[in-house]
């Protein structure tokens, strides 16, 4: 090997692989605990053979892998609990501000002496949290162990013990209620909302992400940290603009063997699974709640990695952690292996959804046969030759410009211009349309005025309907026996018509709130098969996928590998040598030419 090719190799690699932040987001029961688990274990073992369903060459991939992360010694991550967080502003409470919050929000299920006893067995910890706030939030190299302790191993035990303490029920309505408030007012116990405060929970989690990477460095070993879990987008996006090795990943598992692990395992009555899906997965979320509330939906949609949790079994790991090894390594070493398939496809959807108009939703789809050719793409947008709503403006609706941008109805009707100057005529008198457009959503306003939510007021195409009549409108192809790729799971509306064109499997990243699946998918003959995305898609997929050098050329600076060659062909010296001779037999020639010339 030759040392200053290689170790310039190694140095190319070195820094992903040693600052690396792994961000977990997922609905209750999906495994992201699971998942913590394993990246922070002493070991991380995967099985050589991966897990059912691999395809040929995808095993192939997976083998090179399995390969890669055991030439390395295995590096444990820091398993950061955002929960933690939480206990952390918890402590800080008075006494009697504790039982008081703890109270109003845990209801009848417990007693004041319980609270009372809660926050008393927390109170050698408070004192240590005390003590380490009084250098004024500031990490003094002597105090950055006991720091270290305090978020790894003292604050997850005192967690526990107050989900011992309360009960399952009771703990989640606790740590729910002071996560929101924590996001809104910097406070565990106070809703009042304070822009000032709008990324404290993330600004926390940044500041243990600084203490970890100086306490590692001074020890000399790789930076690692998972983070379980993230519940709200804004999050997410604060540590993606600050830390390139930073990836959100998505876990995720069916909705029956995730209520199923809630109900056995976690021993939650169907009224608190209820609750907790309520809290996560919320329907429309308006105001101030937009910044501080869980939503596990945008979380999901904005993730850069998912993973299927398909075998959710305490016994049986293997597609999660397999899946895990397959993304760690590309992390610590991009290209490594090709993308998949169904990523290459997903990764169109994903991109395609920008070209939507929609001001709600963007949403991509991909169509293809059985071998993953691309058959048709689509977006949900209006149809072609009106305008998007994107590009529409309740100013210029009200204000009579642009007339061809708007219908009949939109333009005439009286009932319908009302709501619409309701709605935004305040807006636009306040010169808020001076730096934005304004555009509105036609069928919102609709079914605010019919009292409904009808969804054939939209004015756009679903993306799967779109993808589906791009065929027609092009010349046609049969899609039977083909795949549908969409970013979020089909309406009732579009699963009837992939049904009726013949699709046999849909794959999807986020699942839609609404019954296609129960009602459309899951009855009769040729019932297609539903599958979760797995992969990565977005700036993970070229970040992931895009090899920093030529791999060749990587394998010839490591290893110094020399070139070939055959003693049986010129070599470059013979041609240079043999070319010279025949250059100066040129110019003898034509010194002789010019000898006769001038005699």
């Amino acid at each position: 090997m030759s040392t200053k090719t290689g170790e310039a190799i190694h140095g190319v690699y070195d820094e992903a692989k040693n600052f690396l932040i792994i961000g977990l987001t997922g609905r209750t029961g999906s495994g992201c605990s699971t998942a913590a688990s394993k990246l922070g274990a002493p070991n991380f073992d995967f099985p050589v053979d991966g897990y059912e369903g691999l395809t040929e060459n995808e095993l192939k991939k997976h083998k090179i892998i399995h390969k890669y992360l055991k030439g390395d010694e295995w590096v444990p991550f820091y398993k950061l609990e955002a929960r933690s967080i939480i206990t952390y502003h918890l402590l800080l409470l008075g006494r009697d501000s504790f039982i008081s919050f703890l109270l109003s929000v845990a209801g009848a299920g417990i007693s004041q002496e319980e609270a009372a006893v809660t926050y008393d067995d927390s109170n050698s910890v408070r004192e240590e949290l005390f003590r380490l706030h009084s250098f004024n939030g500031k990490v003094e190299p002597g105090e950055i162990e006991s720091w270290m302790e305090l978020y790894f191993s003292t604050l997850p035990a005192v967690t526990e013990r107050v989900k011992n303490n309360l009960g399952v029920a009771s703990f989640t309505k606790l740590y729910q209620g002071a996560g929101d408030n924590i996001r809104s007012s910097g406070f565990a116990d106070s809703n009042v909302f304070d822009v000032e405060m709008l990324f404290n929970f993330p600004k926390h989690l940044n500041f243990i992400i600084k203490l970890v990477h100086k306490f590692t460095k001074s020890k000399g070993v790789p930076c690692r940290i998972v983070i379980d879990a993230i519940r709200n987008p804004y999050e997410a996006f604060f540590l993606k603009r600050r830390y390139a090795n930073f990836y959100l990943v998505s876990i995720n598992t069916s909705n029956a063997k995730r209520l199923s692990s809630l109900h056995e395992y976690r021993k939650l009555t169907i009224k608190e699974i209820s609750d907790l899906d309520n809290k996560e997965y919320p329907g429309k979320i308006s105001g101030v709640s937009k910044f501080i509330a869980q939503n596990i939906q945008a979380c999901i949609e904005i993730s850069d990695i998912h993973i299927h949790n398909s075998k959710f079994s305490e016994f049986n790991q293997n597609d999660l952690v397999s899946q895990l090894a397959w993304y760690l390594a590309l992390m610590m070493h991009p290209g490594l292996v090709m993308p998949t398939s169904v990523e290459n496809c997903m990764q169109i959807a994903y991109t395609v959804k920008q070209s939507s108009g929609c001001i709600s939703r963007q949403v991509g789809a991909v169509v293809t046969d059985d071998s993953y050719s691309v058959k048709c793409v689509g977006w949900n947008s209006t149809p072609q030759g009106q305008t998007p709503c994107l590009l529409r403006s309740a100013e210029d609706l009200l204000g009579g410009v642009n007339g061809g941008d708007y219908s009949e109805y939109e333009r005439n009707d009286n009932v319908f211009r009302k709501a619409l100057s309701d709605k935004y005529f305040e807006l636009i008198k306040s010169g808020a349309t001076q730096k934005r457009n304004i555009p509105f959503c036609f069928k919102s306003i609709q079914n605010e005025i019919e009292g409904e939510k009808n969804q054939v007021h939209t004015r756009s195409l679903h993306a799967e309907e779109n993808a589906f009549l791009q065929i027609a409108k092009n010349g046609g192809q049969k899609l039977f026996g083909g795949i549908l790729f969409t970013t979020a799971s089909p309406c009732e509306l579009c699963a009837k018509k992939a049904y009726q064109l013949g699709v046999v499997k849909i794959i999807y990243i986020d699942p839609y709130p609404g019954i296609a699946t129960e009602h459309i998918l899951s009855v009769g003959a040729k019932q297609p098969v539903l599958e979760l995305f797995r992969g990565a898609v977005g700036r993970a997929f070229y970040q992931l996928y895009q090899p920093l050098m030529p791999y060749k050329d990587e394998l010839e600076l490591l290893f110094s590998i020399p070139s070939y060659h055959n003693p049986e062909s010129p070599s470059k010296n013979f041609l240079a040598q043999e070319n010279k001779k025949l250059l100066a037999e040129v110019d003898a020639l034509r010194d002789e030419l010019r000898r006769i010339k001038e005699s």
